[in-house]
């Protein structure tokens, strides 16, 4: 790269979700991953030898003493999302925060206040609205193919997947299902609506199989191990302005035909698509066309390139602040048994 210096970029977290962002980085000749850092240093020091990194930090607030570093990955347990990325903001670091953005609305906001008050930017990396698939649905919806989209069926179903450690576990993870898989549910079927606003949510959430001792998958990440006291399955009806709704579903743990269900089904004034496993479209009076479609796209790689052109990350803060206000409306709905209205 010539003319254009690299994006210094650290790592918070050296599990699965940060080895995932070192790989991404590592991919780019944008970005210079600089530090890594993980509670367990072992962990940290395996990353830092197979992808090269040439620092490494068990505590995240000596690391983003770093003078160069420009931006972090915030990769840890759930609740820690956001006292590390407020951390990061607060000293002039750019922060791309793993999903959910944080554990409940009033952190989110706190987050998300803090990149503005500081000038920083703080993203997502949700790559289901970078593939190829997505990019060309969301592109024809625009142009208006499908008419106005007014509902929209989301769901992301498991069997014998409820994840090993921290992920079950509420006072690390802050939530189960709904919030590790709903923030992909919901963020993606709400993108592809144009982001409208809510009005108000029903939900619910069950916990059959994971006291048990059932449904618990293989994967896992090795940390903060203990009693599944989360919810394993949720569903909610989320009703948005000018009579627009959205059905979500998500489950780590449903006696299936198969272990995994993924779909995203939308219905227009003109016309209905659907996404997975593949694009299918179907304009009003037409027949099923299979579109072709371009690559997927990676977030972390956007990230670095926003950063380096100045520019705003795409998958803002701010759109993953909304997604946890719905998402906290389905917890407080399925406490209370009552729809709850977001103003």
């Amino acid at each position: 790269m010539r003319g254009k210096r690299k994006i210094r970029v650290a790592v918070i977290g050296a599990g699965f979700a940060g080895r995932g962002h070192l790989k991404a980085y590592k991919s780019t000749e944008l970005a210079e991953v600089i530090a890594i850092c993980d509670v367990e240093k072992e962990r940290a020091q395996a990353a830092a030898a197979e992808f090269g990194v040439p620092k490494v930090f068990t505590d995240y607030q000596e690391l983003l003493q770093i003078e160069e570093l420009d931006a972090v990955s915030v990769c840890v347990p759930n609740v820690f999302h956001m006292p590390v990325t407020v951390a990061a903001l607060q000293v002039g670091k750019h922060v791309l925060c793993e999903k959910p953005l944080a554990t409940s609305s009033a952190e989110a906001e706190k987050m998300v206040k803090t990149a503005e008050k500081t000038g920083r930017w703080l993203a997502m990396p949700l790559q289901f609205r970078l593939t190829g698939s997505s990019r060309l649905l969301k592109e024809k919806i625009e142009n208006g193919e499908l008419g106005e989209v007014y509902y929209v069926k989301s769901g992301i179903l498991r069997q014998d997947a409820i994840p090993r450690g921290w992920f079950h576990v509420k006072k690390l993870a802050g939530g189960g299902a709904v919030l590790d898989l709903g923030s992909h549910a919901v963020d993606l079927a709400w993108w592809l609506m144009g982001r409208p606003k809510p009005v108000w949510v029903w939900g619910v959430t069950l916990s059959k199989l994971g006291p048990l001792g059932k449904g618990i998958g293989k994967w896992g990440v090795g940390f903060g191990e203990g009693k599944v006291d989360v919810e394993e399955t949720g569903n909610a009806l989320i009703k948005f302005e000018e009579d627009r709704a959205l059905f979500v579903e998500v489950s780590w743990a449903l006696q299936l035909e198969s272990p995994r269900v993924m779909y995203c089904e939308l219905f227009g004034t003109q016309g209905w698509a659907s996404l997975f496993p593949s694009i299918r479209i179907k304009k009003e009076g037409g027949a099923v066309e299979t579109p072709a479609i371009g690559e997927d796209q990676s977030p972390h790689v956007q990230f670095i390139q926003s950063l380096s052109q100045g520019v705003e990350p795409p998958i803002s803060g701010r759109d993953g602040l909304e997604v946890i206000r719905m998402l906290d409306a389905i917890y407080q709905s399925a406490r209370t048994g009552r729809a709850v209205r977001l103003g």
